[in-house]
């Protein structure tokens, strides 16, 4: 069953300066929480660090809508 996806705007909220000069942990922090941590370019959001698991998740879920799509055509 998926669950809630939250994004801690405090400290989910990354520019890509602070995620270059910190990767590992930031890869251990979306890791632990299970949160995504969405990195910024000019101020823009430009990408989204996740945990593994929760990535499986969400790809399964498109896998899963792609092909109700194409039994309901």
């Amino acid at each position: 069953m998926a669950r809630s996806i939250n994004i801690d705007l405090q400290g989910g909220v990354v520019p890509i300066s602070q995620a270059a000069a910190s990767l590992a942990a930031l890869i251990r922090r979306a890791k632990v929480s299970g949160q995504p941590v969405v990195i910024t370019q000019k101020g823009y959001p430009s990408a989204v660090l996740l945990n593994i698991e929760l990535f499986e998740q969400l790809r399964a879920m498109a896998m899963q809508a792609e092909q109700a799509l194409e039994q309901n055509g």
